[in-house]
């Protein structure tokens, strides 16, 4: 069968092997409207029953993950963040700032051990990536933090200064963004057979929640050294606690990951000799990670407020990770379109159902390089037609 989108023969199914694209009914011959574009913005490509623009964390930071598995995480997501509030609301900020600093990075130290991606060199990966964010995060906090909260204590009398501005808003954000880079960079240089886009990713986003967790816990440190309880209503708590422990890793997260998955797929030299669509290019990953680094700090000490510091960094961390989110999807399909055919069959860890191994899935359209072990998965093609649904179906 030829692919309406992107013109090559691919295997029967519901979708194409090689883009992904939905593939017209075999009886009428039409693709609903819905499927059309090149963008397939009707199914993301790590999660098919996903929009693109929808801002799912797990889907986007989890790409492994199986659907059961990404449910898991996102309760225990869910759960750490009530029970960090709840402790904020007790008015124990430090013990809250500590207790969501570590949330995100353990449960991508779960997902590590979970998807056994990177188990051949497991200390080469943590090293490169949590390790070097947070001993370089905490660098940086215990060198700038103690001057920081010294000098944001004045501004609160006298008006932020400018070079308190420059400091805060524009070098430190800058300076951070180039730390959470170094061990990806390292890892891009020293170990090149991690080369899909999903380790750029994965490995971006773990040192920046290496990083993120390190500022938080000198934070918190900080704190304690004064008084552990102190007065204020909900917003001088709550939201500050959020901000510090889910909106400013989120935002790391997204930045670096935006910037790690556009320089892995320049890898393929395929793909680095032909037009690159502008979401998916390493200028405009890293022009749009600064904006996002420096704006909302600079909004925050423009324009002060807990209410609206909190709403400046949501609204950050939200639009970067759309952008990390459409940039990982047009990248797997980019990596698609150059895809080699392979007869051999394996079973799709979303569907359960066996597909041939090409880029993905001709049954759900989920990329299948978006699983953990993918070799253990590869089956003989006598194993039973690509179309036929496993005994137990589709969990």
């Amino acid at each position: 069968m030829r692919c309406p989108q992107c013109g090559r023969e691919t295997p029967p199914g519901a979708y194409c092997g090689y883009c992904g694209a939905r593939l017209p009914h075999e009886a009428g011959g039409d693709v609903p409207p819905v499927h059309g574009g090149r963008l397939r913005a009707h199914a993301y490509a790590a999660d098919p029953r996903e929009s693109l623009f929808t801002p799912a964390l797990i889907s986007t930071f989890f790409p492994h993950l199986s659907p059961r598995r990404a449910n898991l995480a996102r309760w225990l997501l869910i759960i750490g963040v009530l029970v960090a509030l709840g402790v904020a609301l007790g008015r124990y900020a430090p013990v809250a700032i500590v207790l969501g600093a570590v949330l995100l990075p353990v449960l991508y130290l779960l997902y590590f051990y979970d998807v056994a991606i990177y188990e051949d060199e497991p200390v080469i990966v943590l090293a490169g990536t949590f390790i070097a964010g947070a001993v370089l995060g905490a660098a940086v906090s215990l060198a700038f933090y103690r001057t920081l909260i010294g000098e944001r204590a004045l501004s609160l009398h006298a008006g932020s200064s400018t070079s308190f501005i420059l400091l805060n808003a524009v070098a430190l954000p800058l300076l951070g963004q180039l730390l959470m880079l170094v061990g990806p960079l390292a890892l891009y240089v020293l170990r090149p057979r991690f080369s899909d886009i999903l380790d750029g990713l994965v490995f971006g986003v773990a040192s920046a929640l290496g990083f993120a967790a390190a500022q938080s816990v000198v934070y918190a440190w900080l704190i304690i050294t004064g008084p552990l309880q102190r007065g204020g209503g909900l917003f001088d708590w709550a939201l500050p606690t959020l901000r510090v422990t889910l909106l400013t890793p989120l935002l790391y997260a997204a930045a670096t990951g935006l910037i790690c998955a556009a320089l892995w797929l320049r890898r393929d030299p395929r793909i680095r000799q032909r037009p690159r669509m502008l979401a998916t290019s390493l200028p405009f990953a890293i022009v749009v990670a600064i904006i996002g680094q420096i704006v909302p700090s600079l909004l925050t000490d423009l324009i002060p407020g807990q209410a609206l510091s909190f709403l400046w960094y949501l609204l950050t961390a939200a639009a970067l990770l759309l952008l990390a989110r459409i940039g990982l999807h047009l990248g797997l399909l980019e990596k698609g379109a150059e895809a080699d055919g392979n007869v051999d069959l394996i079973r799709c860890p979303t569907c359960q159902r066996m597909t041939p191994d090409l880029a993905f899935c001709a049954q759900c359209g989920v990329a299948l390089r978006a699983s953990s072990k993918r070799a253990a998965r590869r089956l003989p093609p006598a194993a039973g037609p690509a179309a036929g649904p496993t005994e137990g179906g589709a969990q």
